[in-house]
């Protein structure tokens, strides 16, 4: 005589735990792991805009627009002085752009004073052009490492590869000659660009790291696990009994560098009736340990 295969809910409860009106099983002793999207990794984008917007407000430059029929004439010889002219007709004369050719006169324009009183120049943006160029770049390597995902030898070969070009560009002491060429591209970002993208992307950050990926999840408790693989589907209860636990934690930048130690997991159900895949769960060496330890302590239990 053959004992039918567990199926959802066909199960009893463990010792200790009482069953909710919904069959639900509930007990003191539970493991919540959260499935995070890859927005998650986007945290060093609104770090970085942040931190450029204070280095822009500390250094103090300010930006002026100069139309384009207006001249721009030296005073005396080596004196740092210009003289700005304006076509009788022309527009925007008092708009903000970038003077950052000549600090005098960018001085002179910062502590000439509007009729009203008012600084005729608000805009803070940095003479340093590397600034936005550095931005630029790390946003292009956030969206390649959580777009392309390298794994295994890959990953390591292309790490191994920045690392070794970093070092080589420091004993060479070639940065400044290289944030010079970028330079030449003149990626300026003032205060409020930088302000506006830290912003955004940290609110979108926020919402989805507390609020969306809490939708999807897997609650360990003693003798079943409750999942909700994405979010708006119906939660569904299984039996532990027979069930395989794997961890998928090869991609050295999305799961060291930038997760902290996160990674994929895959559940097996038993006879492979179902496997369930949680990408990106934080912690998730330490937190599987813990799971681990619940299902012996568990099976220990129910043996004797």
């Amino acid at each position: 005589m053959s004992t039918p295969n567990p199926t959802p809910n066909s199960y009893a409860p463990p010792p200790g735990a009482t069953i909710e009106p919904n069959g639900r099983t509930r007990s003191n002793n539970q493991i919540k792991l959260i499935s995070h999207s890859n927005l998650f990794y986007w945290w060093p984008i609104w770090v970085l805009a942040f931190f450029m917007a204070a280095w822009t407000y500390f250094e103090n430059n300010r930006l002026a627009i100069i139309p384009a029929d207006a001249t721009l004439t030296p005073v005396g010889d080596r004196t740092g002085k210009f003289n700005l002219e304006f076509k009788p007709n022309s527009k925007d004369a008092n708009t903000d752009a970038p003077i950052f050719e000549n600090k005098a006169l960018h001085d002179a324009a910062e502590r000439s004073k509007a009729p009203n009183n008012l600084e005729p120049f608000k805009a803070r943006i940095s003479a340093n052009s590397w600034l936005g160029s550095l931005f630029v770049i790390v946003l292009l390597l956030v969206v390649i490492i959580t777009n392309v995902p390298l794994r295994g030898l890959w990953s390591f070969l292309v790490l191994m590869g920045i690392l070794l070009i970093a070092v080589l560009v420091t004993l060479f002491k070639a940065w400044d000659q290289i944030f010079e060429t970028i330079g030449d591209l003149r990626i300026h970002i003032n205060m409020a660009g930088y302000l506006f993208l830290g912003v955004a992307v940290f609110s979108l950050w926020a919402l989805a790291t507390w609020v969306f990926d809490r939708r999807a999840y897997v609650i360990f408790t003693p003798g079943q696990i409750r999942v909700c693989e994405h979010i708006g589907d119906a939660e569904q209860t299984y039996p532990t009994t027979g069930m395989s636990l794997e961890k998928q934690r090869d991609d050295l930048f999305r799961h060291y560098i930038l997760g902290f130690g996160s990674g994929d997991l895959i559940l097996r159900l038993a006879n492979g009736e179902k496997e369930i895949r949680l990408p990106n769960v934080l912690g998730i060496g330490w937190q599987l340990r813990t799971v681990q330890d619940m299902l012996r302590t568990m099976s220990t239990t129910g043996s004797n």
